[in-house]
């Protein structure tokens, strides 16, 4: 083997390992790669992707590259790998435009746009001061890029000049003076100290990435802000045609405000246009251009004025409703969109993504909270549609690049081949609201499609320089949105519009050839509807969708309205139970599934953490997996945080599912703000974890032979009978006598954070008993007067009663306290015991007359492990549940030995509490702080393996991931035998 084809081997097994899903030939097939990768990852349960540090991945890159390197073949991988691993630029592939063309015919090896940079290279041992003859002169590597800088737009002149030779780097700040020879040079042997000197390309990518965040929020808040303003005009603000055709005025303006900045117009076309119009006429005037803008220049009036014919025949059904309201306009309005939105916003550079979020915010927040109705970031985008298809994508072309033993005509044949594939794509978004997902998506493709565009016309395999011709073959007729909203509609339709416009732009500048922009051609299916109730086989057939994506709405069984119900219901299969907790959003994933059928469609949707987590799982999922679906990847529990003016922050999941083979991975977040952890696995069941696809539903008793798990006590008092510790201590100074009604109260703060508090039982206390104690019947009847105010029916009858509490649960003896919520971050859910004395709220459950095994086998690892896959979320805390977790539980059948053991490794851990009395259970349960109580958690080691030695797992020697899978694997096969 060649030592260029052992370098291209090296990356392509790293290629290979980042591939999850990889279709090589056609959408539906599982190409070689993804084989590979399958097979790779089948000798082991889990393998979790270490990314190297910086320094590590600079001295794995030395090894491969010192020694060799070729200009033509090697330039690619070089910079790719480069660029990737140690200098952690994202999307390389996109990001880096290798062999440009520029106008005085040569090409640049590599010119990353977004860092403004631009990189010469020459083979390994060129001497990068020897000038050598290029285009008829001769110059040196720098003063060959440097002309190469000088014939592109001042806009895309880069700020540095990289030259290499592989074994050598130079930087070259064109800022600084004598740029020629005042240079930063390093040898390849000196990167791994070095490698921050290539910092600045990371940099400027994420400088772009804000300034394009910061004016395409600012430029929403601004049609926001006239969209309000020309919504007081109208007659009636809130009938349908008026909320309609304010919509269409709106999204027509910022149409017209990117044409003209665009370029498309002609420079500030509008701004001049409407400047110094008297207010009165600006209607009309108004009226009058979208009128020209949807004519075409044959069907023109021949004496029409010399400021309109300059404007171009725009088509795409933008301008063509002409049945639509356009109120006066004031002084205000007119300054505001003349000057603030106009003349001092540059509205080429938004982004149609970030801009349609911001842009949809500015609709009532109540009737988004109605429809739940959460934004998206192209980040969060990115989250679903790199595992489900834009990764595959990404390194199919990174391949066709870096094989340096590719012929430049099989080159040629696989980039084309390649093209068609990225233009016979289908896309979906069945809640597509603003259209981001379907932008970003589009965006995505058109950035693969440039760099194949640019690499064709490097080799003049595009035609150039005729009419009617264009290379780009991606079109939004490949784009499908399903929305209920009219004026989301609207937004998605020019967001796309525009996203179109902007690629093109690019393109332009690729194959120095004019875009054929207008009149707008092959718009984008957009369509108004409700996604539960519509077929949306009415919109695309199943068989002709490729991948289905979005970001369904999330709602509540709490605050979905009785039609949203009666939708659920109608969505899911008949017989399938608690429809009436499921959140709004699976319908969506049950609805997906049954229109997918038997195609090879693949499906990725945002959605709640609840769809993964408690009750819900099995309501949900089952009927998916019993029509043959399979979950390929997923995110576990991350905080959303969107667009929009409103920032909302949810604790979602994103699952990928379908019929088709892949390599399962999830996309593990340690906390909901870190980043994820890349986890590949053997399976991925519906829980998320590697585990066979079982299903845990809420029972009313245990399945094994154990004491029944009980809410705590409810008093349902308007807090009258609940003390704190100094309300506490005044009461029994003015009433010693009463000290004997009072009892010491938990719930979950209480117990896991050390507050102190009290509560009344007069239950059992006689008329004569309440008539020694004034202060007790007078709180007694202030309990009545609560209770006999409410609304409720079942408080009012209590009010008959105010003695007696709602719930009670007031054990004999010995009691297992379970808190109902606590940290995602704690290792151990804590517990604890207490006896009669002790009353608890409803926020803990009691497992009354409990023995020390049973407290000692719930307060393993074990149970823990099963607790964290099953339990339902409060936010991205752990909710615990009698009827989910505690009832579906298998509890060992241990010998008396093992029972013993157990016990005393219990008695261990509660004997260690008591040397840290002045410590919380919240503090010592602390995952940064355990280092401080070893005695506990030694004692926690010592019950862990007591309690598994009752399961016989044998656990030594496994990895924490591994012995989480082993364990609940286990149980969930053992649950499937207990319940069958």
């Amino acid at each position: 083997m060649s030592v260029a084809r052992a370098a291209f081997e090296a990356c392509r097994r790293f290629v290979v390992a980042e591939i999850f899903q990889f279709r090589c030939s056609s959408v539906g097939t599982v190409g070689t790669i993804s084989a590979m990768a399958a097979t790779r990852n089948s000798k082991v349960k889990s393998t979790v992707e270490q990314r190297l540090e910086p320094a590590d991945a600079a001295r794995s890159f030395v090894a491969t590259w010192s020694g060799r390197g070729y200009e033509k073949g090697d330039t690619a991988s070089f910079w790719i790998q480069l660029l990737s691993q140690v200098v952690g630029l994202e999307d390389v592939v996109t990001a880096v435009h290798f062999e440009e063309r520029v106008s005085n015919g040569g090409f640049i090896d590599a010119h990353i746009p977004s860092a403004k940079t631009l990189i010469e290279q020459k083979a390994l041992g060129v001497n990068l001061d020897k000038p050598e003859m290029r285009q008829g002169r001769l110059v040196t590597p720098f003063e060959q890029a440097k002309a190469y800088a000088d014939e592109m737009k001042n806009s895309n002149r880069p700020d540095y000049i990289i030259v290499s030779n592989f074994s050598h780097f130079r930087i070259h700040d064109l800022d600084r003076e004598r740029s020629a020879e005042n240079y930063v040079e390093f040898s390849l042997e000196e990167l791994p100290e070095q490698f921050h000197l290539l910092d600045f390309i990371v940099t400027g990518q994420k400088a772009r990435r804000a300034k394009e965040q910061q004016v395409s929020m600012h430029a929403g808040e601004l049609v926001g802000k006239l969209y309000r303003n020309l919504s007081a005009q109208y007659i009636d603000p809130e009938s349908e045609r008026s909320r309609h055709s304010l919509n269409v005025l709106c999204v027509r303006l910022v149409f017209c405000l990117f044409a003209e900045d665009a370029g498309l117009f002609g420079k500030d076309s509008l701004y001049r246009y409407l400047s110094g119009v008297p207010t009165e006429y600006v209607r009309g005037k108004m009226i009058e251009l979208f009128r020209v803008l949807d004519t075409p220049y044959d069907d023109r009036d021949v004496y029409i004025s010399d400021e309109l014919s300059q404007f171009p025949y725009v088509n795409g059904g933008l301008f063509r409703e002409e049945d639509i309201e356009i109120p006066q306009f004031t002084e205000d309005i007119v300054s505001l969109l003349a000057n603030e939105i106009s003349r001092d916003t540059d509205w080429s550079k938004i982004s149609p993504t970030i801009f349609g979020g911001v842009f949809e915010s500015t609709l009532n927040p109540e009737t988004r909270a109605k429809g739940g109705m959460h934004y998206t970031s192209p980040e969060n985008i990115h989250k679903v549609i790199d595992p489900l298809f834009f990764d595959s994508l990404k390194q199919e072309l990174e391949l066709i690049l870096t094989d340096p033993e590719m012929t430049p005509l099989k080159k040629t044949r696989r980039l084309k081949k390649y093209h068609n594939k990225l233009s016979s794509l289908t896309f979906f978004d069945p809640a597509c609201g603003s259209g981001n997902f379907l932008t970003e998506t589009y965006l995505s493709l058109r950035r693969l499609e440039n760099r194949v565009i640019g690499m064709l016309a490097k080799d003049s395999q595009i035609s150039l320089g005729f009419e009617n011709v264009t290379p780009i073959k991606v079109s939004l007729g490949q784009f499908y949105g399903l929305e209920i909203n009219d004026f989301a509609v609207s937004v998605a339709t020019t967001a796309l519009w525009i996203a179109k416009l902007q690629a093109n732009i690019e393109t332009q500048e690729l194959v120095d050839q004019a875009t054929d922009d207008f009149p707008l051609r092959g718009a984008a299916n957009i369509h108004r509807g409700n996604a539960l109730t519509k077929e949306w086989s009415e919109i695309i057939n199943a068989g002709d969708c490729d991948y289905i994506i979005g970001n369904p709405p999330f709602l509540g069984a709490r605050n979905q309205s009785k039609e949203q119900k009666a939708e659920l219901k109608a969505v899911f299969p008949k017989g399938t139970k608690n429809v009436g907790n499921i959140d709004y959003v699976a319908g969506w994933f049950i609805k997906a599934a049954q229109f997918v059928g038997d195609h090879k469609t693949r499906i990725g949707f945002v959605a709640t953490n609840s769809v993964v987590q408690g009750e819900q799982v099995a309501n949900i999922w089952l009927p998916i997996i019993s029509l043959g679906f399979h979950i390929d990847f997923a995110h576990d529990t991350f905080r959303w945080v969107n667009e929009s003016s409103d920032k909302a922050h949810v604790f979602c999941v994103i699952v990928g599912f379908s019929k088709q083979k892949s390599q399962k991975v999830l996309y593990h977040y340690p906390t909901p703000d870190s980043p994820p952890e890349v986890q590949y696995k053997q399976r991925l069941n519906p829980y998320l974890v590697d585990a066979p696809d079982a299903f845990v539903w809420n029972r009313k008793t245990p399945i094994c032979d154990v004491p029944k798990m009980v809410i705590g006590s409810q008093p349902i008092d308007g807090g009258n009978y609940l003390f704190t510790d100094d309300e506490f201590h005044e009461f029994i100074a003015r009433d010693p006598e009463a000290r004997q009604y009072f009892h010491p109260w938990i719930g979950s703060k209480e117990f896991l954070h050390g507050y102190h508090r009290w509560v009344l039982w007069t239950g059992e206390m006689s008329p004569a008993e309440l008539k020694a104690h004034p202060l007790i019947a007078e709180r007694v009847r202030a309990v009545r007067d609560f209770r006999s105010q409410s609304k409720r029916t079942s408080t009012l009858k209590l009010a008959g009663t105010p003695q007696r509490f709602q719930v009670e649960t007031m054990p004999d003896g010995k009691s297992i306290v379970v808190p109902k919520v606590s940290s995602e971050r704690r290792r151990y859910l804590p517990l604890g015991m207490i006896g009669p004395e002790t009353f608890a709220s409803d926020l803990v459950f009691l497992v009354p007359n409990a023995s020390l095994f049973l407290f000692g086998v719930l307060h393993s690892e074990i149970h823990n492990v099963w607790m964290r896959a099953v339990a339902g979320r409060l936010k991205s805390d752990y909710r615990y549940s009698a009827g989910v977790v505690y009832n579906n539980f298998v509890f060992p059948e241990a010998t008396d030995k093992q029972r013993k053991d157990v016990e005393e490794a219990a008695k261990r851990v509660l004997n260690a509490r008591e040397n840290y009395k002045d410590v919380t259970l919240a503090d010592m349960y602390d995952p940064d702080d355990e280092w401080m109580y070893p005695e506990l958690f030694a004692a926690h080691s010592e019950l862990d393996s007591a309690v598994a030695q009752c399961y016989g797992f044998a656990l030594d020697g496994l990895e924490h991931d591994e012995t989480e899978q082993f364990i609940l694997s286990e149980l969930l096969t053992r649950h499937a035998k207990k319940v069958s």
